[in-house]
Parts: C-alpha cells; sequence; structure tokens
C-alpha cells in the first residue's frame, strides 16, 4: 500500500471513497475533506457542517483502511458507530484504529 503523498492505488482511492460516502450520508451538505497525516499514520478526514461552522475531525488509522475492503468499509463505520461518536465529540477528535474507535481531545 502507498499511503500518503504517494500515488494511491485503485483500492486506496475506493476505501477513501468509501469513508467519504459514509460521512456524506450521515452529514448531508457538509463539507468533508482529507489529508494524509504521517506522524500519525493516518487518513485525517475533516467534516464541516453549518452548524455555526461546527468542525469534526475523523483519524482514520491506515491499520483500519488496510482492515477492510472498499465494499465492506461502510458496514464496518456503521458497526463502530463513526458518526454518533463525531457528533458527540464536541472538542474532540474521533480516533479510528483496527481496535475500536475513541474519543481524544483535540
Amino acid at each position: 500500500m502507498a499511503w500518503g503523498s504517494d500515488v494511491h492505488t485503485d483500492e486506496e482511492l475506493e476505501k477513501l471513497a468509501a469513508v467519504r460516502g459514509y460521512f456524506q450520508e450521515y452529514f448531508p451538505g457538509a463539507s468533508i475533506r482529507d489529508s494524509y497525516d504521517a506522524a500519525r499514520t493516518a487518513q485525517v478526514f475533516r467534516v464541516e457542517t453549518d452548524d455555526v461552522g461546527e468542525r469534526r475531525n475523523a483519524v482514520v488509522s491506515i491499520d483500519f483502511l488496510e482492515e477492510y475492503v472498499p465494499e465492506k468499509m461502510g458496514k464496518a463505520l456503521i458497526s463502530l458507530r463513526v458518526a454518533e461518536h463525531l457528533q458527540s465529540a464536541k472538542g474532540k477528535e474521533v480516533l479510528l484504529t483496527s481496535w475500536g474507535v475513541e474519543e481524544k481531545e483535540d
């Protein structure tokens, strides 16, 4: 896998698109951007809603992204209730790893 600034494989692009699609479904109309954070070995998804510029960050570890095929990514995110964690994590980041979900201070 070539995560980071390297060229992504088709499968990596599909996985990132699946995560982006999940957030778009649960946060309709939100601006969703993502970038790679080399220090944390993770893809950081920034979800900005119209709630007075409310910004939510989901830090998705590369381990988690590598664990699921693109077709199963949405189901994994649903089962871990990632959207609910983002909605309740005021001022915190949501960290998603192969171990589960954790809310951490920003």
